[in-house]
């Protein structure tokens, strides 16, 4: 793993460690990274569902052979 000095707010970083249950920055830092990666995976996957065409005069649902 890298190490990278940044700037990080510090009552950011305390609510995060909060929020997380976590004692060390670097978890918390970690975490919350995670956490924006998969939310940002979970809108993009949504954003696709979305764009599915829809058979609105299907009768039945085909699930494959």
């Amino acid at each position: 793993m890298a190490v990278t000095s940044v700037n990080i707010d510090t009552e950011m970083l305390r609510l995060a460690k909060s929020s997380f249950g976590v004692r060390t920055n670097r978890e918390a830092i970690n975490l919350a990274l995670r956490d924006v990666v998969m939310r940002r995976r979970q809108i993009e996957a949504i954003d696709a569902i979305v764009q599915v065409p829809i058979d609105r005069d299907a009768t039945t649902i085909a699930y494959g052979d």
